[in-house]
Order: C-alpha cells, then sequence, then structure tokens
C-alpha cells in the first residue's frame, strides 16, 4: 500500500508542476531566481519596476508614496542571494530616502516614480515626480549608479498630470504615459532622444514630438513600443485595457482598430472576495515582436497576492498567446502559500506576496518581474524558443466616417509602383481579415494581415516591396468567407 501512496504523491506533485508550468506555446516558464527580501541582498523597501541593461544586470527602483521614499538599487551579476550594489537600509529604515540626480550645480530629487526603462548601453530611464515632472537619466556601472548629464522636464505640457510609465525605442526616442487626472483622460507624451536633442543636457524644456490623448479617462500605466517605434500600446488600469497607437513619431499616430486586449480576469480570492485586477506594466519584446502585460491588484494585500499574471499577447490583435501565472507559481514553491517566504531566502526562487506591477527583458530573452511587496525582482526562463511573430499592424491605418455595406477589395495605387504602394479593402461586419501577397507562380512572399480581427470599415493597408524584384504580384484579401484577389505590378 505504501509504494500506491507514492505514486499517488509523486503523480500529484507533476500535476501540480505541470499546472505551474502549462502554457499555450509549447514549452514551459520557470522561476530561476528572486532576490532575497532580507538585508544581505534585498532591496529594503517596495519595488514596483526594473530596469534591465544585460542579463543578471539591472537596476531596482523603490518606491513607497506613504512617505515619500524613492530611490534605485543595483545589482551586477546577480542571482537570488548576491550582486547588490549599494544599500539604503530595510523597511522603515529607508523611509523618506530619495535617489539624487546632479549635474554640477543642477540638482533634482527623485520622486514618487512608478516606473524605470534600461538601455543596453546602462542607461536608465525615470519618471520622476518632482515638481517639474523630469525624465531623469542615469548610467549604471558594474560598481554603482551615476546621474547623467541628462534629463527633460515635461513642465507646461503635463499641467497637473503625474508620470507614469516610460520606454525608449531603439533610436532613443522616450516615451511617456501620464497617468490622466480625474475626468481628463490620459496622455502619451513624444521625445527625441538626448542624442538628437540639446536641451536634455541642458535643464530646458522642449515641446514633445508628439502627444496623444487617449479616449477615455483612467490611469494611464504602463507604455512601450516596438524597435522603431511605429507603435505604442499603453495600458488603462481602471478600464482594464490596453490601447495600441500606430504611425510615427515625426507624422503622428492613430488609434489603431485592429488591435484588442481587455482583461476580463476576476478570480474569486479564498477568502470569498472577488479581485478585480487591471493592466499595469507592458514591455515589447524587440526581436520576438511579443508584447508582455504584467496583470495586477491594485496596491492590494492579503487576498491580492492571489493573482498576479503576465500575459504574452500578439501584438496584432491582442490575443493571449501565453501566461506566466506568478501567483500560481510562488503558491507551489511557498509550501501552499501566497504570503510566505521563509527568512526571506527560502525558496531562492519564489518571491511569494505576489503583485508583478512591471515587465522587462535582457539581451537573451529572459524575462524579469518584480514583487511590489515581497521587495524582490524577479528572474522567469522559457524552457524552449519563443516564436517571432511578424508584426503586420503597422501599415494599416481607418478611413473615419465611411460605413461600408459590402465586402471590397480595391485595386492597388499607384500600379504599376516602386517601391510602395496601398491596398485599400472594406468589411461590413467584424471579421478576421487575412490579407496576402503571393507571387506570379502562387509562391506565398508574405503576410500582410494574418488573421486579424477588424470591426466594420474602410482600411488602407501601405505595402512596402522594396525587398522584392520588379514583376507582377497577386494580393489576396480573406475576411470571413469572402475572398478577393487582384494583380499589382512592382517596376524598379
Amino acid at each position: 500500500m505504501k509504494y500506491f501512496y507514492s505514486f499517488i504523491l509523486s503523480f500529484l506533485f507533476l500535476v501540480l508542476i505541470s499546472h505551474t508550468q502549462a502554457q499555450t506555446i509549447d514549452k514551459d516558464w520557470k522561476c530561476l531566481y528572486a532576490t532575497y527580501d532580507n538585508s544581505a541582498n534585498g532591496t529594503g523597501y517596495n519595488v514596483p519596476s526594473v530596469a534591465v541593461v544585460g542579463e543578471n544586470d539591472f537596476v531596482a527602483l523603490v518606491t513607497r508614496l506613504s512617505n515619500n521614499t524613492c530611490f534605485l538599487i543595483g545589482y551586477t551579476n546577480a542571482d537570488s542571494a548576491t550582486g547588490r550594489l549599494n544599500f539604503n537600509g530595510y523597511g522603515s529604515a529607508c523611509a523618506g530616502i530619495h535617489e539624487t540626480w546632479v549635474n554640477g550645480f543642477d540638482i533634482v530629487e527623485l520622486q514618487y516614480a512608478t516606473d524605470l526603462e534600461g538601455t543596453s548601453d546602462g542607461y536608465v530611464y525615470a519618471a520622476s515626480n518632482d515638481p517639474d515632472r523630469n525624465i531623469l537619466v542615469f548610467q549604471k556601472t558594474a560598481t554603482e549608479i551615476l546621474s547623467t548629464e541628462y534629463r527633460m522636464s515635461t513642465l507646461g505640457v503635463l499641467d497637473s498630470d503625474s508620470l507614469w510609465g516610460i520606454d525608449v525605442d531603439a533610436n532613443g526616442k522616450v516615451y511617456v504615459s501620464t497617468s490622466g487626472n480625474g475626468p481628463n483622460p490620459g496622455k502619451v507624451l513624444v521625445y527625441e532622444g538626448y542624442a538628437k536633442d540639446a536641451n536634455w543636457s541642458q535643464g530646458v524644456p522642449s515641446n514633445p514630438m508628439q502627444t496623444i490623448t487617449v479616449p477615455d479617462s483612467g490611469d494611464l500605466r504602463g507604455i512601450t513600443v516596438n524597435k522603431e517605434g511605429t507603435v505604442i500600446y499603453v495600458s488603462n488600469y481602471e478600464l482594464d485595457k490596453v490601447y495600441c497607437y500606430t504611425g510615427t513619431p515625426e507624422t503622428g499616430y492613430t488609434l489603431n482598430p485592429a488591435f484588442s486586449f481587455t482583461l476580463t480576469d476576476r478570480p474569486v480570492a479564498s477568502a470569498g472576495d472577488t479581485l478585480n485586477p487591471g493592466p499595469w506594466g507592458l514591455n515589447f519584446m524587440f526581436d520576438k515582436n511579443i508584447l508582455f502585460v504584467a496583470c495586477a491588484n491594485n496596491f492590494k494585500t492579503g487576498s491580492g497576492y492571489e493573482y498576479g499574471r503576465i500575459y504574452l499577447l500578439n501584438p496584432n490583435t491582442g490575443s493571449a498567446v501565453d501566461t506566466i501565472d506568478c501567483a500560481q507559481w510562488n503558491f507551489l514553491m511557498c509550501d501552499s502559500s501566497y504570503q510566505s517566504r521563509g527568512d526571506g531566502d527560502v525558496p531562492g526562487n519564489a518571491s511569494s506576496y505576489t503583485s508583478p506591477y512591471n515587465v522587462a527583458f535582457d539581451n537573451n530573452n529572459n524575462v524579469y518581474s518584480v514583487s511590489f511587496y515581497g521587495w524582490t525582482v524577479d528572474k522567469w526562463q522559457y524552457g524552449g524558443t519563443l516564436p517571432v511573430i511578424p508584426l503586420t499592424i503597422t501599415g494599416v491605418v481607418k478611413e473615419e466616417g465611411i460605413v461600408p455595406d459590402e465586402f471590397s477589395l480595391k485595386q492597388n495605387y499607384p500600379n504599376p509602383f516602386n517601391p510602395s504602394t496601398t491596398i485599400e479593402f472594406s468589411i461590413k461586419e467584424r471579421s478576421d481579415v487575412t490579407l496576402t501577397v503571393y507571387s506570379s507562380t502562387g509562391e506565398l512572399i508574405t503576410k500582410l494581415i494574418n488573421s486579424t480581427s477588424f470591426e466594420k470599415g474602410t482600411y488602407k493597408f501601405t505595402y512596402d516591396a522594396s525587398k522584392l524584384a520588379s514583376g507582377n504580384y497577386f494580393y489576396t484579401l480573406k475576411a470571413g468567407n469572402t475572398q478577393f484577389t487582384k494583380k499589382m505590378t512592382l517596376v524598379k
């Protein structure tokens, strides 16, 4: 009989682990380490965000709004037990401490920051809510965190709004979200980077390249962009949704109707109360084109620790392709408890006190989350190779004011063309749309739109065929059960 019980226990253990790690791509996620929550290697206080500059090389943002605490803790060659560069004390011992950005006689205290962004050159951008609402730039070295000469005041642009999220594209342009103010919707501000705007080093405010006002009121918390800055995603915590804008920093952005994500999770906690999580931090994995959305409860302890997930989304549609269930992992690793980590260091690969407010990556596509109430940074690794999702949403623009009553595919224009052309189509009801290009011999060249859900309307897609040879090509639109094909000619 003891062999039977041993088999049953082993089976249940495997089921629990499989449930924790089961994902919808094809492999498993696991937490490699969570920085210790103690004086030996801990951050010392609440952690809403992390800036990653390399593998196991990051800066944790420590913020506690109730006592105006806001500073940075650096880690080099980190794991759960080692790597911390500086320490400001543990718990109330560090209350009220501020990171200070200094450039000569120019001094700014980092205040009420909720997000950081790191770049591979070691720069760390902080969205500060000091009186001038500065974007402050620090640099992390192997041994310390330094002030740079760069900062950008948003005073006069934000009025009474607060900065919340921040991101940087591959060209150095900076994107920040504002929380909104009561019934007033939040905004997205796009700034030229310090390499092209001298005002960053002179302490002089610049006008944003673009200002986007979202269509709804509510707190905007996360913001992220693709490598080129042609797609912006921003989360509205109160409405549980993520917006997608496409365009360019130079010409402006349009709300893209092809993307749709609304968090509908309403889990019932063990005590019987219904949780109400929302989307917090966002981050876009450049070389995979995967949008990561950190979802958590709003500063909720106790039963709030029973929920915390990071969704991986298709960047064109908003559909979930995978999930990292941080709360379930913590529950299984911490002796079936959501809020117990022995002495702050056992186990070494679970933070407990689940509150993943933000997410970031290193250059090897490892994922770093935070536990705001666990006071940790957690490193996650995927057991396989993440897929590359073709980013097709960038060329789609909806024609406003046009209400079609039929499906149609128009002739591309100009035609012949070199190297770009516009393809216009209309759909009379919400449908999954696929737009493909074929060679004259029937070989598939590319899927411009791949089974993406579109609302009723008329759309234009700009197709750049600069990598193709001169010749005749065919483009096919499939919307629901309807399909059209037309010919186009590239002449170089």
